[in-house]
């Protein structure tokens, strides 16, 4: 009887600690990602750069400033240029040279080179 009753102790101590959850879990480091982890991705150009892994997901506010050919584009903020795929598959319509726009991408980090896979651009609405 009481090991029931202690059972049934632990029990309810367990549900309350998982109904009480930690506070926190409120900013993703990754869009649509899992919450509350400290491991928050870059969101500049010079971020990117230099602590940027291969395949992390980011996401950048600037423009897209040069073409370079095919598919690839200069992407610039206040912090310095990159080198972005816009692949063909896509419509890129919605979004101009020089106009201010939100990417999400995935990083693409070779031993010489860094670039941005493009996701998603949208323009940003200035006020």
């Amino acid at each position: 009887m009481k090991k029931l009753a202690l059972l049934a102790a632990v029990a309810a101590l367990t549900s309350t600690a998982v109904l009480a959850a930690p506070q926190g879990f409120n900013n993703a480091p990754v869009p649509g990602g899992p919450q509350g982890f400290n491991n928050t991705a870059p969101n500049t150009v010079e971020g990117v750069k230099s602590s940027a892994y291969d395949d992390q997901i980011v996401t950048l506010q600037g423009r897209l400033t040069n073409y370079l050919g095919k598919d690839h584009y200069e992407f610039t903020d206040d912090t310095g240029t990159i080198e972005v795929e816009l692949d063909d598959d896509y419509d890129w319509s919605q979004i101009a040279k020089d106009q201010l726009i939100q990417i999400v991408g995935e990083v693409d980090k070779d031993l010489l080179s860094i670039s941005i896979d493009v996701e998603r651009a949208i323009p940003v609405q200035q006020q």
